[in-house]
């Protein structure tokens, strides 16, 4: 078997398709850096289903389609086929050639073809699987995969061995078995709490038939007794009823004759009354006339106080005005007399600023004598200290001079010194180069190491990337459902809710009584919220009760004939009621027990039929206040499971009704209801039911979307966490460091250079710059003694200035008095003018004030004769409002005494009307005690019926017996409460009971049968798990004992090869840690070339790691050889002696396997049988030229 073809096109650089064709022996693909040799390696190695971009020098799958260049677009599919010759039949097809494909488009899907037919990439691993084919396997070896398989990294390492050895397809199947493991022991596991609690069920079941057995006895005694009670109390309640009527009669009678004479009365009063109405007329316009001469007086008074308060207010503003007016006249004089002492401060004033103005004029020519003085001693001082500047200007430049020659020589002697460093420092330099370059080396090492390690990370990073995204889309798709799901249910809770609220589906007077709050303040409740049931059987239960949901359930006569009288006063309509067990509690145990006792063998045959679930009765859950009635409305009504059963029952026992738990119903008089299942919702009985449903389980749901909402959030960070680029950009950094050491290297020797020239230029350097220090040190001896003159000279002209100083500070200090003398009279000068204006000011001021005091006394003057004037006339206003109030007061004394006299008879009338009222009350109240009398006993009558109506209605429905009147003879020696008591104890006895499943017998065979069943498949899951770890240890042996016999081949084969590739005496071996699994044990490569005891192979050379690469490679071929082997420039470490042998080994192994070899030398050229070159004649596009060597070494040249 070879590979015979190979086809691309669209592939990386092969825009055009390209056509290779392989010959048996050794085939060489050479051609310059870039022009896309390994390209073929990458499409052969894609072609073999190669996953991994990376592994293609691509950051992703869809890169290796041809991008297009300047002159070519891109293209949409990339595509490479492989033909090989199946000639041996080593590939497990019945083709002898057989063709893979392998597509791939821009929109990222891809797709496989086996002899052009499409197949899955699992296909094509199993095609290749152990015979040293395929992306991974050692049929095409890489420069790096040479270091990966000597790396330290036993997985990568094992793989090879693994390969060899054929024992992948036995890993494959162990790790089958063991997850076959863990699902039987996961199925064992659930099994096993499944028979347990089947188990505890059987045993319970066990106990329930005993208890049902028990409850079947008491329950026949309880039925005679209550049957017999109830009929004695028909009796009682009919004599009662005899009585209440001849009562209610004659209370009749007396009621008539007492409305006769409320009639009479009312006769009466009614002439009586039409005097009374005359008389309050007359009193009316008496009080009508007294309120107009009233309203007249109040007028009269009104005005006279409002003329009284304003002849006051005006008493006391004319005496204000007067004191006011007297105020301002006081104030009139003081400013007057202020006038006159502030004239005779001005001229006080005046006398005093010409004294001072006088003074001010002698210091003037005291200053302007003294300036002058200071200005000629100013000049003479000024010419002396330019004098001194001069001489001075002159010393600092030449000290300047001095300091700048001594930093010169210190900068001099500062550079001789940094020269002698630098050469100490560049020789030291040059000394550390080689150790450099022998670290870089090392380093070079280590880089590579990390970049395999780097590698692997980036790997198995993005593998667990690519699970968790799958993963992170299966939870949100499952979040997205849950909050769907949690989303209808609300919708649904809500439209239930509102039904319920709305009251849909309860008739007119029923939804009255319940809206209403009138009528009862107690709860109101339908039959329907007060029971609930197993959604199983909701629909049976609901057809039974489907004619009784609707009722309105009543603790009371009384409240029932509250609830009847509303609907009739107020024309609600119609409604149900049930009365609740507390009245004839006595009455239902005592025809209970008689009706269970005779109708006890009917029962046992309808439990007994086919078809037959249970009776309605027991699958109603309810509170113990309406159990019995519960009770009631279904004891005479079974489950069955079909329709067809319902009918036959029903024609058997025409006594009992039935239903379907489809929610088909025939009652015991032959009707039947049939059709559509109904809606929950559309249920009174369901849609209480299903609403406390959705309630439990929607906080559930919430929770559990909770926890899966938590769950995303975990997995969404754990995918954010992982970074690819960073392990991408870390493995680029790891390259660029690997090409970076050659030239670091060169960087190194260039600096010496460099530093050796630098070397010879500092010593040139020190010797000019000494010289010029020499020149320095004389210059700065003659600059020291001119500077020594200088400084004698300056002293000389320092003393004189300072005699000058001192005479000048004597002329300033005298000028400087003057000046102070002169300010002093000035400000005392400024100090006196500032006065007489103020007082001038003040003056003015006063003057003003003048004028607006008499304004003010000429305006109040005014105001005293305006107030006076009107006082005068309140006077004559006053008088008048006073005769006319006491005129009014005598015609209102007069009207109120003809009022009194009206007002007399008026009360006479009434207490003549008020004496016939009130006999008429009287006779009234007797009227209603009648009529309550007569209530009272319509309502005990009403009571004593339904008591009678309940009482046939309990016996009917709990024991289809219709209940008649009898005589008996010792009714008032009988018993009630001793007969109630016996009653009671045996409904007692049966509480105590408990719940009773009446379906136990046969509940409990058809468990006993389930736990035998799941007995025994739990048994077979022991026996399969059993054989599973018998099959796994059999795997285990069979895959161990087939590595090691490999194992201890390919190590005998390695010692041979690497004997002949290296020099006689060199050492090698394989090792393998027998303490550990075969499988699983880190392998060790021993490779000791003579002269060298490495610790590692790691710290081989180049050349030596990759023969020794070799070595293993054709020692694992020689277990089990591959048909063909690529090798990518894997020669280029090996020196021209190591290529040799390379050669060699090549040569000889070519007989039995194909080597397409990509390489760059020139040996490994000539021992190829057939040459292809890679060029680029067109700008990123490959093309390829082929020459074969025939056996007399001519050339044939195939474009």
């Amino acid at each position: 078997m070879h590979l015979s073809k190979l086809e691309i096109f669209g592939f990386k650089s092969f825009a055009q398709k390209t056509v290779i064709n392989f010959n048996e022996g050794v085939t060489s693909i050479v051609g310059p850096n870039g022009c896309g040799k390994t390209n073929i390696v990458d499409a052969i190695r894609w072609c073999l289903g190669e996953q991994k971009s990376n592994a293609l020098r691509s950051d992703k799958m869809e890169n290796v389609i041809f991008n297009g260049t300047s002159n070519k677009k891109p293209m949409g599919m990339a595509e490479v086929s492989l033909t090989i010759q199946n000639d041996k039949g080593i590939l497990p097809t019945e083709f002898t050639e057989v063709t893979i494909s392998r597509r791939i488009f821009r929109s990222g899907e891809s797709e496989y073809l086996l002899n052009k037919n499409i197949c899955r990439l699992k296909d094509i691993t199993n095609l290749f699987m152990d015979t040293g084919i395929g992306a991974n396997a050692y049929s095409v070896i890489e420069l790096k995969m040479v270091e990966t398989i000597l790396s330290n990294k036993a997985d990568e390492r094992r793989t090879m061995f693994e390969e060899a050895a054929g024992v992948n397809k036995y890993k494959l199947r162990r790790r089958l078995a063991l997850r076959k493991l863990d699902e039987v022991k996961i199925d064992l596991s659930r099994v096993n709490d499944i028979v347990s609690e089947v188990e505890k069920k059987v045993n319970s079941l066990g106990r329930q038939a005993k208890k049902a057995e028990r409850y079947t006895n008491i329950s026949a005694t309880l039925r005679e007794l209550e049957i017999d009670f109830a009929e004695r109390e028909l009796c009682l309640f009919s004599k009662q009823k005899e009585n209440l009527l001849a009562k209610k009669d004659a209370n009749f009678k007396l009621k008539l004759n007492l409305e006769s004479e409320i009639s009479r009365l009312a006769d009466e009063l009614k002439g009586v009354k039409s005097s009374l109405h005359e008389i309050e007329g007359y009193l009316q316009e008496k009080r009508n006339e007294i309120t107009s001469v009233t309203e007249k007086i109040y007028n009269s008074q009104k005005q006279l106080s409002v003329a009284e308060g304003r002849k006051n207010s005006l008493e006391d503003n004319i005496d204000k005005y007067q004191q006011e007016l007297e105020e301002l006249n006081q104030q009139v004089r003081e400013t007057k007399n202020f006038i006159e002492d502030s004239k005779k401060k001005i001229e006080d004033f005046s006398n005093l600023i010409l004294i001072k103005q006088e003074q001010n004029n002698e210091s003037e020519s005291i200053v302007s004598s003294a300036k002058e003085e200071l200005e000629n001693k100013r000049k003479i001082l000024s010419v002396k200290n330019d004098s001194l500047l001069e001489k001075f200007k002159e010393l600092t430049n030449k000290e300047n001079d001095l300091s700048n020659t001594i930093k010169s020589l210190n900068e001099k002697n500062k550079i001789i010194s940094e020269r002698d460093d630098k050469i100490l420092a560049l020789t030291n330099k040059i000394a550390k180069t080689v150790g450099f370059i022998e670290q870089l080396q090392n380093d070079k090492e280590t880089a590579q190491n990390n970049l395999e390690e780097a590698e692997s990370d980036f790997l198995k990073e993005q593998e667990r990337k690519n699970n968790l995204e799958n993963e992170l889309n299966k939870l949100k798709n499952e979040e997205l459902d849950r909050k769907s799901l949690i989303n209808s249910m609300k919708d649904k809770i809500n439209f239930i809710q509102s039904l319920i609220d709305n009251l849909d589906g309860v008739s007119k007077g029923t939804k009255a009584l319940i809206v209403d709050t009138n009528w009862t303040n107690k709860e109101k409740k339908l039959l329907a919220q007060v029971g609930t049931s197993n959604e199983k059987y909701r629909l049976a239960i609901d057809a039974a009760l489907r004619n009784n949901l609707n009722n309105i359930l009543i603790d009371s006569v009384s409240e029932l004939k509250e609830a009847i009288n509303y609907l009739k006063s107020n024309s609600a309509g119609r409604a149900a009621f049930y009365l609740g067990d507390v009245e004839h509690s006595s009455i239902n145990d005592f025809w209970t027990k008689l009706n269970n006792f005779t109708v006890n063998r009917k029962i046992k045959k309808i439990q007994s039929t086919t078809g037959f679930i249970g009776w309605a009765k027991d699958y109603i859950e309810t509170d113990k206040k309406w159990k019995g009635l519960f009770n009631r409305i279904l004891s005479n009504i079974a489950i069955v499971d079909s329709l067809d059963n319902m009918i036959k029952s029903s024609s058997k026992f025409p006594g009992f009704s039935f239903a379907t738990l489809e929610g088909d119903f025939i009652d015991n008089s032959g009707l039947v209801e049939s059709g559509s299942s109904t809606q929950a919702d559309n249920s009174l009985f369901g849609r209480m039911q299903l609403l406390e449903d959705l309630k439990k389980d929607f906080p559930i749901e919430k929770q559990k979307l909770k926890e899966l909402s938590n769950k995303v959030e975990e997995t969404e960070n754990e995918l954010n966490s992982i970074d690819l680029k960073i392990l991408s950009d870390k493995g680029r950094i790891l390259v660029n460091d690997l090409a970076n050491v050659d030239k670091q290297i060169s960087q190194f020797e260039f600096e010496k250079n460099k530093a050796d020239d630098e070397i010879e230029s500092a010593r040139k350097e020190i010797q000019i710059i000494a010289h010029n220090s020499n020149k320095l040190d004389e210059e700065k001896i003659k600059l020291q003694e001119y500077i020594n003159s200088l400084i004698e000279n300056k002293k000389t002209e320092d003393e004189a200035k300072s005699l000058l100083e001192n005479e000048f500070k004597e002329s300033e200090t005298k000028h400087n008095q003057s000046l102070n003398d002169q300010n002093k009279i000035r400000i005392e000068l400024e100090k006196l003018l500032a006065e007489r204006k103020n007082v001038e000011n003040a003056i003015d001021r006063a003057q003003n004030t003048l004028k607006n005091l008499d304004n003010s006394i000429n305006k109040r003057e005014e105001d005293i004769n305006s107030a006076t004037n009107e006082k005068e006339s309140l006077y004559s206003v006053i008088e008048s409002s006073q005769n006319e109030a006491d005129q009014n007061e005598i015609i209102k004394t007069k009207l109120q005494e003809e009022e009194a006299q009206i007002n007399t008879k008026y009360k006479s009338v009434q207490s003549i009307i008020n004496e016939k009222e009130n006999k008429q009350d009287e006779i009234r109240k007797e009227k209603e005690i009648l009529t309550e009398e007569i209530h009272k006993s319509d309502l005990r009558i009403s009571e004593i019926e339904i008591k009678v109506e309940n009482l046939k209605v309990h016996i009917k429905e709990n024991y289809s017996l219709t209940l008649v009147k009898k005589e008996f003879d010792d009714l008032d020696s009988f018993n009630f409460k001793e007969r109630e008591t016996e009653v009671a104890d045996l409904k007692q006895k049966i509480k105590i009971l408990g719940p009773i499943n009446l379906l136990a017998y046969s509940e409990y065979e058809e468990e006993k049968e389930r736990f035998d069943f799941l007995n025994n498949q739990r048994n077979d899951l022991i026996e399969s798990e059993k054989d599973i770890v018998k099959t796994i240890g059999e795997i285990n042996n069979t895959a161990q004992q087939l590595f090691s016999e490999t194992f201890e081949k390919i190590r005998t084969n390695f010692i041979k090869i690497f004997g002949s590739l290296f020099n006689p005496g060199d050492e090698a071996d394989l090792r393998i840690d027998e303490s550990e699994d075969p499988l699983e044990a880190k392998i060790e490569i021993i490779a000791k070339p003579r002269g060298k005891r490495p610790t590692s192979i790691e710290l081989l050379s180049g050349g030596e790691k990759t023969l020794t690469a070799i070595a293993l490679l054709f020692s694992i071929y020689l277990v089990k050889p591959s048909p063909f082997c690529i090798l990518d420039e894997i020669d280029a470490p090996l020196d021209d002696a190591n290529i040799d042998r390379f050669n060699k080994i090549i040569c000889d192994f070519s007989e039995g396997t194909q080597f397409i070899v990509v390489t760059h030398n020139k040996r490994t050229m000539e021992a190829a049988s057939t040459l292809y070159g890679v060029t680029m004649q067109e700008e990123g596009i490959s093309k390829l030229v082929s020459v074969r060597f025939n056996e007399d070494f001519e050339l044939t040249h195939t474009n």
